[in-house]
């Protein structure tokens, strides 16, 4: 177990923030995320089409997760707290889960 000055100095190595871009339902990047926890963002930003973005909890099943819209040529943030650990999938406004292109996790 990392002791307390080291985790210490793990979260100030990280980002308050991160973006993810998506081109043509692809994330870039599309392995781990991490950022800072509580103040950490995440940033969605996507080219000129209408994606869906469904996120869930690592270990969980990705249908109780949740979907968000993320509007052409946009950006949408969410926030990472303490020990959030998400998987994601990117698919396009009429698409299923199974021809999504995941990413992940994004976690703090």
């Amino acid at each position: 177990m990392a002791s307390t000055a080291v985790a210490k100095a793990k979260m100030k190595d990280l980002p308050k923030s991160a973006t993810i871009r998506i081109k043509d339902e692809n994330p870039t990047p599309s392995g781990e995320v991490e950022v800072m926890p509580d103040v950490g963002r995440v940033h969605f930003k996507n080219d000129a089409k209408e994606y869906r973005i469904r996120l869930w909890r690592v270990g969980s099943d990705p249908s109780t997760g949740i979907e968000i819209v993320l509007p052409p040529s946009s950006t949408i943030s969410i926030v990472i707290r303490k020990d959030d650990d998400f998987n994601y999938l990117v698919m396009n406004k009429t698409g299923n889960m199974e021809n999504g292109h995941g990413g992940g996790p994004i976690k703090n």
